[in-house]
């Protein structure tokens, strides 16, 4: 177990996520695992970050949201991480507790090591429990051209699923719902 890193905290907190954003459980017993994902619009030329959406959802929930994606979807994206060669290689080092510093992971795209100050768009992944990080489970950034890539791969069934998941918790700026339609929520 580590210290969560910050960039994982809810904007403009300085503490952990205290509660699933689907049930309502209060995460801070520490009683369950669950996931941050994060989506970031990154103005480069101005170097400020914006948070598009942010949550935290417990394990059981998260698990019930991945029951939702196609099998097709399923099959595609985990041939899709099988051929990644880097990430794999990370995460078998992670694992091995030989891999990068949680800064350097969460510094780039895990799949084409683009620093994230050169990427428009990112999403970020962790896996916590209570006001810790799972060090055994790799913290992930994907840019936007990985983003991208798996949205290829995904069937439509999905994606409307994912773009409902998104709509349902978040709404906001038409301008921003456009931005981020068809891009996938990773849990």
């Amino acid at each position: 177990m580590l210290d969560i890193p910050e960039e994982f905290y809810p904007f403009e907190s300085t503490e952990p996520f205290k509660e699933c954003k689907v049930c309502g459980l209060d995460l801070s017993l520490g009683t369950t695992d669950y996931f941050v994902e994060k989506a970031v619009k990154n103005n480069i030329a101005y170097q400020v970050k914006d948070i598009v959406f942010e949550y935290a959802i417990c394990s059981a929930c998260a698990q019930n949201m991945q029951q939702s994606i196609s099998k097709e979807s399923m099959q595609n994206m985990q041939a899709f991480f099988s051929n990644q060669q880097l990430f794999m290689s990370k995460i078998q080092a992670h694992q091995q507790g030989e891999g990068e510093p949680i800064e350097e992971l969460l510094s780039k795209c895990s799949l084409h090591n683009e620093p994230i100050t050169e990427m428009s768009e990112y999403m970020m992944l962790g896996h916590f429990r209570g006001d810790k990080m799972i060090a055994t489970t790799m913290p992930y950034i994907l840019g936007g051209r990985a983003m991208d890539q798996l949205s290829e791969i995904m069937s439509n069934e999905t994606i409307d699923e994912m773009n409902r998941f998104k709509n349902e918790y978040f709404g906001g700026p038409v301008e921003l719902e456009d931005l981020w339609k068809g891009k996938p929520v990773f849990l």
